[in-house]
């Protein structure tokens, strides 16, 4: 069973071995530590991404920056609309 957490990113870099362009993020969860994930590119730009609080499904040591596909939008990921807590559960 995953956890849904909120998480602020503090680092993207490339991403040279996803099969699509993507980003590497390094996610910081407050108390649980951070985890590395990726999104693909071109929604949002690297410096946009950094300090942003996203929502993150957890699960031990994986985790994952959940995001909605938007057809015109591309990816959209999903984040709190008040600055809380990294590591704070979404109920």
């Amino acid at each position: 069973m995953s956890d849904l957490v909120v998480g602020r990113i503090v680092a993207v870099d490339d991403h040279p071995g996803a099969r699509a362009p993507s980003y590497l993020l390094r996610v910081t969860l407050g108390t649980r530590g951070e985890r590395e994930t990726s999104i693909e590119r071109g929604s949002y730009e690297r410096d946009e991404l950094v300090g942003l609080q996203v929502v993150v499904a957890v699960h031990g040591d994986e985790a994952n920056v959940v995001a909605a596909r938007s057809h015109g939008a591309g990816v959209v990921l999903l984040r709190p609309d008040r600055e809380v807590e990294d590591g704070t559960v979404v109920a």
